[in-house]
C-alpha cells in the first residue's frame, strides 16, 4: 500500500481544527481563572494553549514519520523526512488565513475582525489578550501582529521535528537519559 501524501495532508488539517477546539477549552478555563489570576493566568493558560498545538502536532507527526519510514523502507516509496514541513505548513494555514483577515480589518478593508481572530485562535488567545486586551483592532500595536504571526509557526516545527525523529528513529528519551561517549 503506498504513502497516501494527499491524505496525511488533509488530516493535518484536522489535527489543527483538533488544536483549536482544545484551544476553546483554555480558553474558558482561561476566561474563567483570570480575574482573580491576573498575569498569571495569561501565562499559564498561554503555555496550555501552545503545549496544545504542539503535542497534538508532534504526535500526529510522529505517528506519520514512523508509517512513512516503513513504506518507504518495505516499498519503496518516495517520502523524505522533510515531508513533516508539509505537513506543518499545511496545519498552520487556518491561522494564516485568519491572520489575513486581521490584517485587512487592521487595514479597514472589512471590520472589525479582532474578537472573532481570539476566539478563532484560541489557543493563542490567552497571549493574544496580554497584547490585545481590547476588542478593537484599530488599538492592536504592529509588535502584536508580529507576535501573532509568529504562533502558527508552532504547527511547522513539531510537525517537522516529530515527523523528522521517527522517520530516522530517533529514541529521545535515550539520548536525553542517557550519556553516550563519543
Amino acid at each position: 500500500m503506498e504513502y497516501n501524501k494527499k491524505k496525511v495532508l488533509l488530516f493535518s488539517l484536522l489535527k489543527a481544527l483538533q488544536t483549536e477546539f482544545f484551544g476553546i477549552f483554555v480558553m474558558l478555563f482561561f476566561w474563567a481563572v483570570a480575574k482573580a489570576m491576573g498575569l498569571f493566568a495569561n501565562i499559564i493558560f498561554g503555555f496550555t494553549g501552545l503545549m496544545c498545538v504542539v503535542c497534538i502536532m508532534a504526535d500526529y507527526a510522529m505517528k506519520q514519520g514512523e508509517i512513512a519510514r516503513e513504506r518507504a523502507r518495505l516499498h519503496g516509496d518516495d517520502v523524505k523526512e522533510s515531508f513533516g514541513l508539509a505537513i506543518g505548513g499545511v496545519a498552520m494555514i487556518p491561522s494564516y488565513i485568519t491572520m489575513l483577515v486581521l490584517v485587512l480589518s487592521k487595514a479597514g478593508a472589512v471590520g472589525n475582525f479582532l474578537p472573532a481572530y481570539k476566539i478563532l485562535n484560541a489557543c493563542y488567545f490567552p497571549f493574544i489578550d496580554i497584547a490585545a486586551h481590547s476588542a478593537k483592532v484599530s488599538e492592536m500595536s504592529n509588535l502584536t501582529f508580529i507576535m501573532t504571526g509568529l504562533f502558527p509557526l508552532l504547527y511547522l516545527i513539531s510537525g517537522w521535528i516529530g515527523f523528522r525523529l521517527t522517520y530516522n528513529q530517533v529514541d529521545v528519551k535515550e539520548k536525553v537519559v542517557y550519556k553516550h561517549g563519543k
